[in-house]
Parts: C-alpha cells; sequence; structure tokens
C-alpha cells in the first residue's frame, strides 16, 4: 500500500485532498439546512436526496481511493493508469540500458547486465529476445521470469551457461534483427539466439495499419474525471475495450494475416534474421508463445503449425510453447481477467518446457 501510495503524483494527492474536505462539508452543511427547513417538510426532501447523493460520492470516492491504494496489476495494452503506475513500481527498478558503439541502445529489464564479450570459452550464451510475454508484462519479480528460470534450470545440467533477456513490450522481428545486429556488432557472443514470437508480432508486416495496438493508444481519456483517477479511468478503457469494434475483433485481423502477404513477408525477415545468426556463429530457434485463453488458443492452433511447419521447411529450429500447457489449461494461466499475459505459473510452466528443449541443442 505504502509503495502505491509514493507512486500518487502530487496532483492526485492535493486533488484528492480538496475533495475529501469538501465531502466531510457536505453533511455539515445538510445538518444546517435541515434545520433551517424543519418547519418546511415539503422542502425537507431536497435534503434527503442531498444525502443520497453525498452518500454515493462517499461509496465511489471510497472505489476510488481502493483503486489508488490497493490496485496493483496491469491491462493487456497498459493503458489504464494503474498499469502505468505498476510499470513504474515494479519494472523501473530493474530496468537497465544496453549501450552499443554507434551511440544508440535499448532498454532491457534483468536482474543483471547484460554481457556477451569476453565470456570464458566453455561458457554457452543464450539470448532471449522478444516482446512483453518474454518482457515479463504482469510478472512483478523478474525473477519469476520463465527466461530467469530457464538459466537456473540449464545451469543444474553442470555445463555452465548464460542465459539473457533482451526484450522489451510492444516490439517485433524488426526490432529483433536490429539489436541482433548491433549485439553482433559489437563483439558480443551469442550461442543461440531465441526469438520468442507472439502470434501478434506479425502486425508489423501489414503497412496499412502497422498494429491495431497503435489505434487502441488513442483512446484517450477526454476530462480529468477518467484521465488523472485510477477507478474511473480503470472503467473508461473497459467500456472502450467492450464498445470498440477494432478492440473486438482484433483476433480477427491478426488471423487474417496470416492468411496473406504480411505472411510472406513476415517469413522472408525471418529467413534473412536466420541468416544474420549463422554468418556469426549463432544458433536461431523460435519459440512460438500461444494465446492463454481456451478460445484464442484453440482458434490459432493451426497458425502455429503453419509457423513451425514453415520454420521446418526453412531449417530454423521451431518450437511451440503451447505443449507446455497441455496438461495445464484448468489452472489459471493468465495475470487477470483483463490481462492475457503469462502470469508465475504459466512462466515456471515454459521455463520448464524450454530447458528441455534446448538441452539438446547445448551439446556439439
Amino acid at each position: 500500500m505504502w509503495q502505491l501510495f509514493l507512486h500518487l503524483s502530487d496532483g492526485y494527492l492535493l486533488s484528492m485532498a480538496v475533495w475529501l474536505s469538501l465531502l466531510a462539508a457536505c453533511p455539515v452543511l445538510l445538518v444546517k439546512l435541515r434545520r433551517r427547513l424543519k418547519e418546511k417538510p415539503k422542502q425537507l426532501k431536497w435534503v434527503f436526496l442531498g444525502l443520497s447523493a453525498w452518500m454515493c460520492l462517499c461509496l465511489l470516492t471510497a472505489i476510488e481511493l481502493g483503486f489508488a491504494l490497493l490496485y496493483d496489476t496491469t491491462d493487456s495494452f497498459s493503458m489504464t493508469n494503474a498499469s502505468r503506475r505498476w510499470f513504474e513500481v515494479h519494472v523501473t527498478p530493474d530496468r537497465k540500458v544496453l549501450e552499443f558503439s554507434d551511440g544508440t541502445g535499448i532498454e532491457y529489464r534483468d536482474a543483471v547486465d547484460f554481457s556477451g564479450r569476453e565470456l570464458p570459452p566453455q561458457t554457452r550464451h543464450v539470448c532471449l529476445l522478444g516482446d512483453s510475454f518474454t518482457f515479463g508484462h504482469g510478472v512483478p519479480d523478474v525473477r519469476d521470469r520463465f527466461s530467469n528460470q530457464l538459466g537456473s534450470l540449464l545451469s543444474d545440467s553442470g555445463e555452465p551457461i548464460l542465459v539473457s533477456n533482451l526484450s522489451k513490450p510492444g516490439t517485433d522481428l524488426y526490432w529483433v534483427e536490429s539489436v541482433l545486429q548491433h549485439v553482433f556488432r559489437d563483439g558480443h557472443r551469442v550461442d543461440s539466439a531465441v526469438y520468442v514470437m507472439c502470434l501478434n508480432d506479425i502486425e508489423a508486416f501489414h503497412d496499412p495499419t502497422m498494429s491495431e495496438s497503435v489505434a487502441r493508444n488513442q483512446f484517450e481519456p477526454p476530462t480529468f474525471l477518467f484521465r488523472d483517477t485510477y477507478f474511473f479511468n480503470w472503467a473508461w478503457f473497459r467500456y472502450q475495450q467492450v464498445s470498440q469494434s477494432s478492440v473486438r475483433d482484433y483476433y480477427g485481423f491478426v488471423e487474417d494475416y496470416y492468411k496473406g502477404e504480411p505472411w510472406q513477408r513476415f517469413r522472408i525477415k525471418l529467413r534473412e534474421v536466420n541468416q544474420l545468426c549463422e554468418a556469426n556463429n549463432c544458433r536461431l530457434s523460435v519459440a512460438v508463445f500461444p494465446f492463454l485463453h481456451e478460445s484464442a488458443e484453440k482458434r490459432f492452433a493451426a497458425v502455429r503449425r503453419q509457423i513451425t511447419e514453415s520454420c521446418r521447411q526453412d531449417a530454423i529450429e521451431a518450437i511451440d510453447l503451447a505443449g507446455a500447457f497441455d496438461q495445464h489449461r484448468d489452472e489459471t494461466l493468465t495475470v487477470n481477467a483483463f490481462d492475457a499475459h503469462p502470469n508465475e505459473r504459466a512462466h515456471e510452466l515454459v521455463a520448464k518446457f524450454l530447458a528441455a528443449k534446448l538441452v539438446p541443442a547445448r551439446t556439439p
């Protein structure tokens, strides 16, 4: 609670203090008004109406304060103030910057600094790259991500191994290619690059819109009541989620991209990334992360087969991570009802599944 309180803005605290003062003054004013109207029974109804309104406002204020002081989680697109604050509280302390020799750099989230230089020859370096699923969106402790758990599991095999995580929410295969180019150019050794693919990564290969998620970022609240609060801001975006057709039909958009030109362009780019890795003595693997809610998981089963079969034809190792969840569909695997990202339990299952798949690839 105190951690969340410390991340409330001065403007919010000042506005809430003024509002609470007004609420506290209302019953005093209503009591005085009631005394004045004591001999006018017909007008007392306005006092009771004001009292009812005051009670409703107190209830809504209590809910707002509950969200501001206790609600600590994310939503799928991190559009609410509560979700954005979650990132400030749980992600910012672990944010690091990997600077490249050309003056550019990337931010990443991890407990240790990334380093692929001057590694002992016997140490194998596995680097996972991806978007919010790999980043650990909704997972407060970075040690609970599947990449961090994977490092521990692979190290238990007895062979020295380093597992790194270079990921960032909202990124795609273009970003992965750029990061690998910079990493190789700067002399970092990566023995195995694992591109953790979320099925909506293909959005970046659809030029007319680039991404439906970009359009969703335009749903800014119209007034301070929905813009600068926590509960009302949350309710605003929940309403947008059910009322906007582009949000309701999101999976339809993504599914269609795998049937035409975006898929062909994605496949070509994946080949280019594989060639980049091969030229730098690095093995590329593609780990396909399924959508975790049941209806979408079944809907995209054919898409995942399409991806893995395409990788096989192009001599790229592909791992369908849906296999990690086959025996666990009755468990809660997402962060919450409004955030479809994998929770800590899902990350644990993926770590174990990936460890079993990657162990054979580590021995020459």
